[in-house]
């Protein structure tokens, strides 16, 4: 029995629910920390990133402005005496401590230093001067190594120009420490990295310092596309850590500031809990395993009266379907006999269709399996079409007829109503007409109400539409059977409507 069987199917699956709940609690509590350690993450990825950004375009910004009054204030070539210092000193007075500037000529040959020390060996064999010279304006460098200090620096250049010719450099060397400062204020977990990538792809500056490397390809510029700032999932191409990124471009400048947040740190916490958890659910999950086995056995001893059940559902249906094929076979047999009675043709004709009706409802059932209700759509028509086949007139036959099911008995009532209303078409509607047209819809208006509507374009049918017709009379018997009621109209044809609710008790 399907009930049962449901049943016993549900207190097995009992046990392993509450050991699938127990997991599954655990598991989207693990996985809503983990999310939420990596939205955290990410947040702090991408505040980091604009902080860095933000702090990097006031860098960008001064250093530019610094290096205009050093273009308007110095003179190049330098004057005999050499009176350069005061002037530069105060066109880079704006700029933070340990920010070196020099000048030097269109040879490369340096001019000016704010180091005591300065090398002096020409700067023209580094890439950021043949840029100048080959006529960018202002260039910001990947990061190299101070020649006197040896610390990591990069540089922002500008072209000096006298007369419309290259005439030398004006630089400030901005240390490397600078980002090292802003990941300490940032507070950044260990692991964590800040840094500046140019447009094109080189690396400016990192923390902790790398070797030199150009990222171009790498999946910071497919972000890069979408968006001008977020977040996302990486493995370091520089030291093969994975990362959670915030990415952030300057604006008005060609640099992206890029913070990496380390997984290892972002997760550590969550990684605890999800081991204190799983040492606190353990002894949990081992009793509701046990509990799952205890069930499982005594759901096993139902098994084979189940099988049973099955067995014996499936004889049930069997015997109902030979029955109904029993019942059609033998309202055939009935059929058979009436043409065989010496009675008039047309009344063979009538009672041949009335008992189609109902052995297409049994035919529909035993075909179908469905032995309480019937779906009205094939029903009706093979029905209608095997009463067209009947009458062999040229008749153009429109069906619409609803996806609807109802049950056996309510189905045979409507069989039987539809079958008088479309053989009184049949019979009246087109005498004397070699062609002609009839339509029968079955729909829905409204929730539990169905509406049959048979059309043809003749007239004869409302003139036999009275009470002496015994057509007209089944007519109405029959809707009245299914709760209904009947209205006919005609406006040069004929139209048969009957309005009845899908379930009725009389």
């Amino acid at each position: 029995m399907p009930g049962t069987r449901t049943a016993n199917v549900a207190i097995r699956a009992t046990g392993a629910f509450m050991l699938g709940v127990m997991v599954l609690l655990s598991v989207v509590l693990g996985v809503s920390q983990f999310k939420a350690s990596r939205s955290a993450a990410q947040i702090e990825a991408h505040r980091a990133a604009h902080v860095v950004a933000t702090q990097f375009s006031w860098v960008f910004q001064t250093s530019a402005q610094a290096l205009r009054r050093i273009e308007e204030a110095v003179a190049i070539p330098v004057d005999a005496d050499g009176q350069v210092i005061d002037t530069v000193q105060d066109a880079v007075r704006d700029l933070p401590a340990g920010y070196q500037s020099s000048v030097h000529d269109a040879a490369g040959a340096l001019l000016y230093s704010s180091q005591a020390a300065a090398a002096t060996k020409p700067v023209s064999d580094l890439p950021y001067f043949t840029r100048l010279r080959d006529g960018e304006e202002l260039v910001i460098s990947p990061q190299i190594t101070d020649r006197v200090t040896g610390a990591d620096v990069f540089i922002v250049a500008r072209r000096l120009d006298r007369d419309g010719s290259f005439a030398g450099i004006a630089s400030i060397a901005i240390p490397q420490r600078t980002l090292k400062a802003l990941a300490t204020v940032l507070g950044l977990a260990e692991g964590s990295t800040l840094a500046l990538i140019a447009d094109e792809g080189m690396l400016i500056s990192r923390e902790p310092p790398v070797a030199a490397m150009n990222l171009e390809g790498t999946l910071l510029f497919d972000q890069l596309k979408d968006q001008p700032n977020g977040t996302y999932d990486s493995v370091s191409p520089a030291d093969g850590t994975r990362r959670i990124v915030g990415y952030w471009k300057l604006e008005d400048w060609p640099v992206i500031a890029v913070t990496g947040i380390s997984k290892t740190g972002a997760y550590s916490e969550v990684l605890r809990q999800w081991s204190t958890a799983l040492i606190l659910l353990s002894p949990v999950i081992l009793f509701m395993g046990w509990l799952i086995y205890r069930l499982t056995q005594l759901m096993r001893m139902d098994e084979d009266r189940q099988r049973q059940l099955v067995a014996a559902m499936d004889r049930s249906n069997f015997l109902l379907r030979e029955i109904h094929h029993r019942v059609k076979n033998n309202l055939q047999t009935v059929m058979s006999l009436i043409r065989l009675e010496a009675i008039p043709p047309d009344a063979k004709q009538r009672l041949a269709s009335r008992i189609e009706a109902m052995v297409k409802v049994h035919e529909e059932m035993y075909h179908s399996d469905q032995f309480e209700h019937v779906q009205l759509q094939p029903y009706l028509t093979r029905l209608i079409e095997g009463i067209a086949r009947s009458h062999g007139a040229n008749v153009d036959l429109t069906l619409e007829i609803a996806p609807v099911e109802i049950s056996g008995d309510r189905a045979m009532q409507l069989g039987l109503l539809t079958n008088e209303l479309v053989s009184n078409a049949y019979k009246h509607a087109f005498i004397g007409r070699s062609s002609g047209r009839l339509e029968v819809r079955l729909s829905e208006p409204s929730p539990g109400r169905l509406e049959l509507v048979v059309t043809d374009d003749g007239s004869g049918y409302l003139r036999n539409l009275n009470v002496q017709n015994m057509g007209s009379r089944l007519v109405e018997a029959f809707a009245s059977q299914l709760g209904g009621s009947v209205v006919t109209e005609t406006d040069g044809r004929v139209r048969v409507a009957v309005d009845f609710p899908r379930e009725f008790v009389a």
